[in-house]
């Protein structure tokens, strides 16, 4: 008996050991970090009741205007398909994945600009087109051949995931959060199988520049660089709040409009969103009062020139005007709109219109210029904020260079500034730190083109622009819905929909 009982303790013994290894065979996570501005996602560290493993749960929580529920994913270190199971069975309905992931796709350039801070592009497996993408490194690699990246230019992949997921070496598909909700075709990818693939990437969501960038804490965690993710975006947040407190010194606290327009609806920054954020946080005054309320479609035309005629300062989405004269002197086509209007408001008269296409670039085989600022914006809150800054508040010293913002320059109009010469001029130097703009390259007309996306999702077309009231009506983006995906619809779904800035 005594023998017996020795022998079941051992074999219990040795089955904990068992267990022990087996758990620990899966290995760990370097950093755990916690989620601090990002409002969007949520991180939990857990360790399994019952198979002992480590993971972390993260919950994507879409905007409620979405109409989308909240995205659950467990990411482990374990490969064997038993643990997985075991991990499965304690988080019913949510996607299991094992990270790092060797392979990827991505359908917004907003991703490729988070995989390249972290050095892991080269996992990227598949892409709707190399064009879109603003970094020469990243493009560049995805066009040699040799790394076998697959892209197809033609609309509508990057919605496609059932093709996504078919090539070689995808673990994981990055999504947005147009391919969720009534625009999005969520439940065909659940019926095919894709959906346990899918990891929805929302930066497009959150209400702050820093909760945007903080989603390279997700991208991390998928791709085995959670530590370095963390470290950067502790170095951005420092840098942005110092930036805050430097413009918190400002003797002036100047009117500003930021928006874009197209055709003859205006798109403005609302109360609420990231874009609308930076404005605050670089010591403004917003003209567009925040209990304003305006139609879904956008705001009407009349109100919208009221409003920028009481700025100081207009900061253009995407408009890529050549000078504020050719901008006054255009006219769209459908419908009509003339633009002479605009040489009368003060920012057109004071000389302090400035556009976010300093490092856009015209590219054949594109209908618009691909801008970095809807690219790398995302993980640059605090250059953005130092340029802003930089403009609105001439008075303070230079805190740096412009990436993303370019001078506007007059051209032929006459000069007719209502305000004080201290507060008027534009006095800042636009230097570039890139050589990309291609001022002589823009459409002086551009006033009647959709003004900005390269955030992209083929899927989204022009025709979203035009039939998109309804999906504007769920959209959240001001200035960066210019931006990425498909320059016109994107552009009208985005700046209405967070009606935001943009970055």
């Amino acid at each position: 008996f005594f023998c017996r009982s020795a022998m079941s303790r051992v074999l219990a013994f040795l089955a904990v050991v068992a267990g022990v290894a087996d758990a620990s065979s899966c290995g760990s996570f370097g950093m755990k970090s916690t989620v601090v501005d990002a409002t969007t996602f949520g991180m939990t560290w857990v360790t399994t009741a019952n198979s002992s493993h480590e993971v972390v749960k993260i919950v994507v929580t879409p905007t409620a205007a979405r109409g989308v529920a909240a995205q659950t994913y467990v990411l482990t270190k374990c490969t064997d398909s038993a643990d997985k199971n075991e991990i499965a069975a304690e988080y019913p309905g949510a996607a299991v994945i094992s990270v790092p992931v060797n392979g990827l796709s991505a359908v917004d350039t907003v991703q490729i600009a988070l995989l390249e801070t972290l050095g892991v592009y080269t996992k990227l497996r598949a892409f709707p087109s190399p064009l879109l993408i603003s970094s020469d490194v990243v493009r560049t690699w995805i066009q040699d051949p040799v790394n076998s990246v697959e892209s197809y230019p033609g609309a509508g992949f990057g919605t496609d995931y059932a093709a996504h997921s078919a090539v070689t070496g995808v673990d994981v598909l990055m999504s947005s959060v147009y391919q969720y909700g009534p625009f999005g075709a969520i439940n065909d990818y659940n019926a095919s199988g894709v959906l346990d693939k899918m990891v929805l990437i929302n930066e497009l969501d959150e209400s702050t520049p820093l909760g945007r960038a903080e989603w390279i804490k997700v991208v991390g965690l998928l791709t085995g660089k959670e530590s370095n993710a963390d470290s950067l975006y502790s170095t951005t947040k420092a840098n942005y709040e110092t930036a805050k407190k430097f413009a918190a010194a400002a003797v002036s606290q100047p009117k500003v409009w930021y928006n874009g327009f197209y055709y003859d609806i205006w798109y403005p920054a609302k109360s609420g969103q990231y874009t609308y954020q930076y404005l605050v946080d670089a010591y403004t005054q917003y003209v567009l009062p925040s209990n304003e309320v305006f139609p879904v479609g956008g705001m009407k035309w009349a109100r919208g020139l009221e409003l920028a005629g009481k700025a100081q300062f207009w900061l253009s989405n995407s408009q890529s005007w050549a000078s504020l004269s050719s901008a006054a002197a255009a006219s769209s086509g459908v419908p009509l709109v003339d633009f002479s209007a605009l040489s009368n408001l003060a920012p057109f008269g004071c000389e302090n219109v400035w556009d976010n296409d300093l490092s856009s670039e015209t590219v054949v085989g594109l209908d618009y210029p691909r801008n970095d600022f809807f690219e790398s914006g995302v993980i640059n809150p605090d250059q953005i904020l130092k340029e802003i800054i930089m403009i609105v508040h001439p008075e303070l010293s230079a805190i740096g260079s412009h990436k993303y913002f370019r001078h506007v320059p007059s051209g032929t109009l006459k000069r007719n500034c209502p305000f004080d010469a201290s507060s008027s001029p534009a006095t800042t130097t636009t230097t570039a730190t890139t050589t990309k703009s291609t001022t002589a390259s823009k459409d002086t007309g551009a006033t009647a083109k959709a003004v900005g996306l390269t955030g992209l999702n083929l899927g989204l077309t022009v025709a979203v622009a035009i039939l998109g009231s309804s999906l504007i009506a769920l959209a959240l983006a001001t200035s960066i819905i210019f931006q990425r995906r498909m320059r016109a619809a994107r552009v009208m779904t985005k700046f209405s929909e967070n009606s935001a800035l943009g970055a």
